[in-house]
C-alpha cells in the first residue's frame, strides 16, 4: 500500500472537517504524534483503529486503504484490488523479515558459531511449508474489513524448491454425502514465476452464497468466486461454522493437503473435522459442508 498517498488522504480529510491532529488523536485515545506519523506516510495506524478513524473522517475502509475517494460504482473492483494489495504487502513484509533474520543469523554465526547453530536448529522452518495466519492478526482482520465478512482464512506458503503447479480442490457434502469434488484453481507457472512464496486467501461471503479465493505469488494474482449453498433460499436462517489447520504444515509433494472446512446447518451444526472430511466422511446432520485442499507439484 502507498503510505504517502494514504497519509496525504488522511490529512486532506481531517483538514476538510476543520479538525487538528490533536483533536483526531483525542477521539482515538492516542497521541497527536501518531497522527502526524500517519499523515507523513511513515506508518499506517494499527488495524484496531481503522474503523473508528474512518468514521471520524467520514470515509469507507476501502477509501482509506486506497488513499482516495471511490465512486460507488467502482467500489466492488476497488475492494478486490485492496484485498489483493493486503495479501501482497504481507508477502513483501515477510520477505523483508526473512532478509533481516538472515543478516542477523550471519552476524550471530560470525560472533559465536556454536550459538548460531543452536538458534538455527531451534527457529528454522521446514524448507517447504504452509503457514496459517493468526485469525486475530492484521492481515486477516484487514481482509475481513475489506470484504465486510467475518471468517476470512489466509495461508502463507513458502518453498525453497519452487513448484510449477498449484491446484486447489473444493469438496461439497450434502447431508453427510459427498456430492462433488472440483479443481477450482489449477494454476501452472513457468520457471521464472514458479510457486515459491505467496498467499492463499479464502473469504466466505455467506449472504452472497460464495467463497472468494485469492492466490498471490511474487506479484501475480489469481481470483475466483466459488459458489456454495446453491438452491438455498432462506440462507440467513442457517447456522455456520468453520475450521482450519493451525500453525505450520510442511508441504508434501504431489499430495492433497487439507486447509479448511466450512459447515452450514438449518437446525444445528455438528463439529467440523478436517480428518473426517479428508477421508470422505461428513456428519449426516450437517446440511452442507465444504472442504478445501491444495496440491503443490
Amino acid at each position: 500500500m502507498d503510505l504517502v498517498k494514504i497519509g496525504a488522504y488522511i490529512a486532506s480529510k481531517r483538514k476538510a472537517l476543520g479538525l487538528t491532529q490533536k483533536q483526531v488523536a483525542e477521539k482515538l485515545g492516542m497521541s497527536d504524534k501518531s497522527v502526524s506519523k500517519w499523515e507523513r506516510g511513515i506508518c499506517l495506524p494499527d488495524v484496531s483503529v481503522y474503523l473508528e478513524l474512518c468514521e471520524i473522517l467520514g470515509i469507507t475502509i476501502n477509501e482509506f486503504l486506497a488513499g482516495e475517494d471511490i465512486p460507488r460504482e467502482d467500489l466492488p473492483a476497488k475492494s478486490e484490488d485492496n484485498l489483493i494489495q493486503v495479501t501482497q504487502d504481507s508477502q513483501h513484509r515477510q520477505r523483508r523479515l526473512k532478509q533481516v533474520i538472515a543478516t542477523l543469523m550471519a552476524l550471530t554465526l560470525l560472533v559465536c558459531g556454536c550459538l548460531g547453530v543452536v538458534l538455527y536448529r531451534h527457529f528454522s522452518q521446514p524448507q517447504n511449508y504452509i503457514q496459517a495466519l493468526d485469525q486475530n492478526g492484521p492481515e486477516v482482520t484487514t481482509a475481513e474489513l475489506l470484504s465486510q465478512n467475518d471468517g476470512a482464512m489466509l495461508f502463507r506458503f513458502y518453498a525453497k524448491k519452487p513448484y510449477h503447479q498449484l491446484t486447489v480442490y473444493q469438496y461439497e457434502y450434502r447431508s453427510g454425502e459427498l456430492v462433488g469434488k472440483t479443481a477450482v484453481a489449477d494454476l501452472l507457472s513457468t520457471g521464472e514465476t514458479a510457486w515459491s512464496d505467496g498467499m492463499l486467501a479464502f473469504i466466505p461471503e455467506f449472504e452472497a452464497s460464495r467463497v472468494r479465493l485469492v492466490v498471490t505469488n511474487d506479484g501475480t494474482t489469481h481470483t475466483k468466486e466459488l459458489p456454495i449453498l446453491e438452491g438455498v433460499e432462506d440462507i440467513t436462517s442457517y447456522i455456520r461454522g468453520s475450521t482450519q489447520v493451525e500453525g505450520t504444515l510442511p508441504i508434501a509433494d504431489d499430495t492433497e493437503q487439507g486447509l479448511l472446512a466450512l459447515g452450514y446447518g438449518k437446525w444445528g451444526l455438528a463439529p467440523l473435522s478436517l480428518e473426517q472430511l479428508e477421508q470422505g466422511h461428513a456428519e449426516p446432520s450437517m446440511d452442507f459442508a465444504y472442504y478445501f485442499s491444495v496440491v503443490f507439484s
